[in-house]
């Protein structure tokens, strides 16, 4: 079929690009329509867009879900195509929460999914068991998946569980930390008042410290390492240049951690200062854990992805 363009005036075909008829020599030009100009499009008023909220992933609906929005009346001829109406939250998989082995120099070993309500971790018994690790209790914690939320428990351990801090936590007496390798006890018990016996004698010892607070360093297989006391309300530790350093400790950092007394309390806040490695402290009770957490369990970290 050939193409081309057609006279309006005597219906000649002539070639697409020319602009007179070559019969009639009419003009091949269309007219522009009355009104139409050359100018830019008008930009729309100056309005911010309403940007919508992405849907959240959230705990599953305790309440009937409201009322579906009414549909959108679909116009008639020559009208827009009716939008597509997006559900949102209600067609959101249920989140399952995950727990990631660090290995060695950071890297991720196995996987495991928490897709059941409860699983318990272990050396001998549970849904998790390593086997291999001596620090572990037989039956050491519980994860529990409530609503797309997720909690730890430690179930009465010898060693406990330890979560990193991300903000400065308030200790108190007896509380126990990690900072690099080393395991560490607050002792923050008001020392005796150096009365003199019944008899009037004094007993003869070192001189007092002016510190509110002492660390005790806990050591492998038990008993008490080094204690060291606070510099009034304050104690830093890491490898070099602190209150309490550990020169040989590979895992911590320079300038590692710092406890700071409350003016206005008992408690004891212990602030991880910028680790490369992180300070962890023991639980007590359930905890929930939440995205990117770090946590140890016997010698295993554990990485937190909720997602």
């Amino acid at each position: 079929m050939e193409l081309g363009l057609a006279c309006s005036a005597c219906g000649q075909l002539n070639p697409l690009r020319a602009t007179g008829c070559q019969r009639c020599n009419a003009s091949l030009i269309p007219r522009r329509a009355p009104g139409v100009s050359n100018a830019a499009p008008l930009q729309p008023p100056s309005v911010a867009p309403v940007i919508p909220s992405p849907p959240r992933v959230a705990a599953p609906l305790l309440q009937p879900p409201p009322a579906a929005a009414p549909r959108p009346a679909i116009s008639g001829k020559g009208g827009g195509a009716a939008k597509t109406m997006f559900f949102g939250a209600l067609q959101q998989e249920a989140v399952v929460p995950r727990l990631v082995v660090i290995k060695g120099e950071g890297g991720d070993g196995l996987t495991y999914h928490l897709s059941a309500t409860n699983h318990t971790v272990g050396r001998r018994t549970g849904d998790i068991k390593f086997q291999e690790d001596p620090f572990l209790d037989p039956e050491h914690a519980r994860f529990t998946v409530q609503g797309g939320r997720l909690f730890v428990k430690d179930l009465g351990t010898a060693n406990g569980v330890f979560v990193r801090i991300k903000s400065p936590v308030a200790l108190e007496d007896g509380d126990c930390f990690l900072a690099g390798e080393q395991l560490l006890k607050l002792d923050s018990r008001q020392l005796p008042d150096g009365a003199p016996s019944a008899n009037g004698t004094y007993a003869y010892s070192s001189p007092r410290p002016d510190g509110r607070f002492r660390v005790i360093q806990l050591l492998a297989g038990g008993g008490e390492g080094r204690i060291v006391s606070a510099q009034g309300g304050s104690l830093t530790m890491g490898r070099e240049g602190n209150v309490l350093n550990f020169p040989d400790d590979r895992f911590i950092s320079g300038r590692h951690a710092r406890l700071d007394a409350a003016s206005d309390s008992h408690h004891v806040y212990l602030t991880d200062t910028g680790s490369r490695n992180g300070t962890f402290v023991r639980i007590k009770g359930a905890q929930e854990l939440y995205h990117g957490d770090y946590l140890f369990v016997g010698q295993q970290l554990l990485r937190v992805e909720i997602s």
